[in-house]
Order: structure tokens, then C-alpha cells, then sequence
């Protein structure tokens, strides 16, 4: 592989948002079984850290600083990569 392609791939995979991130991390999933994830990783979010559902960037845009959004939204793809592991742990190859 020449070193611009490689260059290229490497960029494609950093200019992905979290939000894509987690979007394709449950890509098999249906739309609502994606949405039903997202909204149980919010709740996650919301029980560990004490918080109410309007301190979520993504659901109350525009009133947080870039710094919160910014860690909020890589807690929550921990938080969905943490649910993706437990979900593949779980199933099996016959």
C-alpha cells in the first residue's frame, strides 16, 4: 500500500465523529434496537455521573461548553464500546 493511501485510511478513521463511531459499532443492529443502545448508554451516563438528561449535549445542543461536549460525548462511546464487548461475549458461533 503506498504511503498516501495509507494516509488517506488513517484520516478517514480519525475524522469519524463518537456519534458515527457508535453508529458503526451497532451497524448490524436494527434502527430501533440502535436507538434503544443509545438511549440505554445515555442512562448509563446519567446514573453514573449523577447527571439529568437535559446535561447531554447531543439531546440539549447549544448550552454546553465544546470542552463538556467533548468529554461527554467520548464517555459515551466508552460506555457503548463497553456494551458492544458484553454484547459479543455473549453470543456464540455455532
Amino acid at each position: 500500500m503506498s504511503k498516501n493511501k495509507a494516509d488517506k485510511e488513517s484520516n478517514n478513521k480519525t475524522d469519524l465523529t463518537c456519534n458515527k463511531k457508535l453508529v458503526k459499532l451497532f451497524e448490524y443492529n436494527t434502527p430501533q434496537e440502535r436507538q434503544t443502545l443509545l438511549t440505554n448508554i445515555d442512562n448509563v451516563l446519567c446514573s453514573m455521573l449523577d447527571l439529568e438528561d437535559n446535561d447531554l449535549p447531543w439531546l440539549n445542543p447549544n448550552q454546553h461548553s465544546a470542552k463538556w461536549e467533548k468529554i461527554m460525548e467520548n464517555l459515551r462511546l466508552v460506555v457503548g464500546k463497553i456494551e458492544y464487548e458484553a454484547s459479543q461475549s455473549k453470543r456464540t458461533v455455532h
